[in-house]
């Protein structure tokens, strides 16, 4: 955890040197997310996975929820702590990869390539440390129509910069989670993520449900029933505590009428 907020801190300043570095400016692409929940992606867009497979994002989706991530593959920069952090959130959230949800990872850079796309997958699988069968994470390539179709539907806004020669992409990190019929239910912002946040997303996502990523106090309040596959409040939590804080009013009030008596004693 402590590593990965120091790439994540130099994933800034690299990002922020890049953005003051480049004499070319695009004033009019402004980057960042702009939702658009209840929206169906574009499902009939085409993209090859790391197996050279082509085929549509539905078929990806295969009817299941689905965890989407917008990266590239070269990328040094923020790319690295969000796919870290999604390695690290899917070992916690105890739900079952390939039956309860998938994980699609595009890339926003239309020369990688289905080997390099591979590469970087097995890194990622390299830091799974629960049963995972590799088909629920695809990494993905296509062309910049495909992947500006795709952008666009989600409203995923990012620049381009041209620094020596190399490609940059200057972009926002987040999740985006998918119902198993395309409709983005949920965005999840930064590049780390409680798994009490995403299980609730995939699990309201299977059930075609959309909102607001919920509070991370709330994870205290909540309990997951795997029987029924739904979160359920522990009314007991919030009793105890209740229960807590007027003991701990009590005892102050004691210890404060007591030095009263105390003093009017020694008078």
């Amino acid at each position: 955890m402590f590593f990965q907020k120091i790439i994540l801190l130099l994933a800034l300043v690299y990002t922020t040197n890049a953005h003051s570095a480049d004499v070319v400016e695009k004033e009019d692409v402004e980057i960042g997310v702009y939702e658009n929940l209840d929206s169906i992606i574009p499902l009939h867009a085409t993209f090859t996975d790391e197996y050279g497979k082509t085929k549509t994002l539905e078929e990806f989706i295969n009817k299941k929820p689905t965890i989407l991530t917008l990266n590239y593959y070269s990328c040094t920069a923020i790319c690295s702590p969000l796919l870290a952090g999604v390695t690290d959130v899917l070992n916690r959230m105890e739900l079952k990869p390939y039956v309860d949800y998938n994980v699609l990872t595009i890339s926003i850079e239309s020369r990688d390539t289905p080997q390099i796309a591979l590469d970087r997958k097995q890194g990622q699988l390299n830091n799974i440390t629960i049963p995972f069968p590799p088909q629920t994470w695809s990494f993905l390539t296509g062309d910049q129509k495909n992947i500006d179709t795709i952008t666009n539907a989600v409203g995923f806004k990012y620049e381009t910069r041209e620094r020596d020669g190399v490609t940059d992409y200057l972009h926002p990190g987040l999740i985006i989670v998918l119902s198993p019929n395309g409709k983005i239910t949920r965005y999840l912002n930064g590049v780390q993520f409680l798994s009490f946040d995403l299980k609730l997303a995939v699990l309201e996502a299977s059930k075609e449900r959309s909102g607001p990523t919920i509070a991370n106090t709330l994870l205290f309040c909540f309990a997951y029933d795997a029987k029924s596959k739904t979160y359920i409040f522990q009314a007991e939590k919030i009793i105890g505590i209740v229960i807590l804080l007027i003991i701990a009013i009590f005892f102050i009030y004691l210890l404060k009428t007591g030095r009263k008596v105390k003093t009017k004693e020694d008078e």
